[in-house]
């Protein structure tokens, strides 16, 4: 997203300068004025290397994260913009974006959802395990736009959102999500149940033809989760097994988002490695998030016994056997 027509006051500019101070703003890619962007583009095609931030005039505070080559990173964080303007385009022309709401669980700094906001969107909700209230508050001021933010982390042991809840919305996205979490499938189908008309979802993919989801090794990232949860980086479902998830949540008019026009080659292998999907609702089916609950029962004996087990409860007896 380009800032550079914004006329920025001198107390927006000071509170930018802080929040990158901060690490707040890095990884999506943002041109703030010409002497001041952000974005993981180079990094994304150069094995990690590369640099966060393009400042001229940077504060020593963030050396560590100053690219070393200008010229590179800008161009490379230009194809990355392109793409992510292609997934807002897309999701415009397939579903629609005026007087819809939207909600991106790991929304980050809220790109997606400031430009959706900016095409007409009726709500837009994100949700990311990092605090970044105050960067939501200063696009909003910035743009004109009210976009919520939300602080909420994915818990994989409990397979739902936790500290925040999650309202039905039209449409919900998950964008490079999946592969920081040990339960990616429980993670998708828990935002289709609570989208009624689409979903958005980005995901590095595997090239298996089964259905099947492979892990990199575990615990690449600070914070790292206990074991077996803390496979945080590299995890990747198979593109069979990802659809079969759609279509068994009611989305069944599935459209596979492909590279853009012109996109260089290291970016279409870039792409390639990573599949986006948009799916439309086309039936309401049950999962194991419907009503909170599964659909099989216990047998009936199972139950004489737990309602057994709960009259004595009640009346203060203590099983003794």
């Amino acid at each position: 997203m380009d800032l550079r027509d914004r006329n920025f006051s001198p107390e927006q500019i000071a509170e930018l300068h802080d929040l990158i101070v901060r690490r707040k703003l890095a990884y999506q890619p943002f041109i703030f004025l010409d002497g001041l962007e952000t974005g993981e583009g180079l990094q994304f095609v150069n094995n990690g290397v590369g640099g966060n931030i393009h400042w001229k005039e940077a504060d020593p505070r963030v050396k560590d994260l100053l690219t070393a080559d200008p010229d590179a990173f800008r161009r490379e964080n230009a194809v990355l913009r392109s793409v992510y303007e292609d997934f807002i385009g897309q999701i415009s022309s397939r579903i629609g974006v005026s007087g819809l709401s939207f909600a991106e669980v790991g929304c980050n700094t809220g790109y997606f959802l400031q430009a959706l906001a900016l095409r007409g969107a009726s709500r837009c909700i994100g949700y990311d395990f990092t605090n970044n209230s105050r960067i939501f508050a200063w696009f909003n001021e910035v743009l004109g736009t009210r976009c919520e933010f939300h602080f909420s982390e994915w818990d994989s042991f409990r397979h739902r959102l936790r500290y925040a809840s999650l309202p039905k919305v039209d449409v919900a996205l998950s964008i490079a999500v999946t592969c920081h979490l040990a339960d990616p499938l429980h993670h998708l189908t828990y935002l289709c149940e609570r989208a009624s008309k689409a979903v958005f979802f980005w995901c590095p993919v595997n090239n298996h033809d089964s259905l099947s989801i492979t892990y990199g090794f575990p615990g690449n990232l600070p914070n790292a989760l206990d074991w077996p949860l803390g496979f945080d980086n590299e995890v990747r479902i198979s593109i069979p097994l990802l659809r079969l998830t759609l279509e068994q949540c009611g989305f069944a008019d599935i459209h596979e988002i492909q590279p853009p026009e012109g996109l260089p080659e290291k970016w279409k292998h870039w792409h390639r490695s990573q599949r986006g999907f948009i799916a439309r609702r086309t039936s309401w089916s049950s999962t194991a998030y419907s009503n909170g609950e599964t659909r099989r029962k216990p047998p009936g004996d199972a139950m004489v016994q737990r309602g057994f087990a709960t009259l004595l409860r009640a009346l203060g007896i203590k099983r003794r056997w």
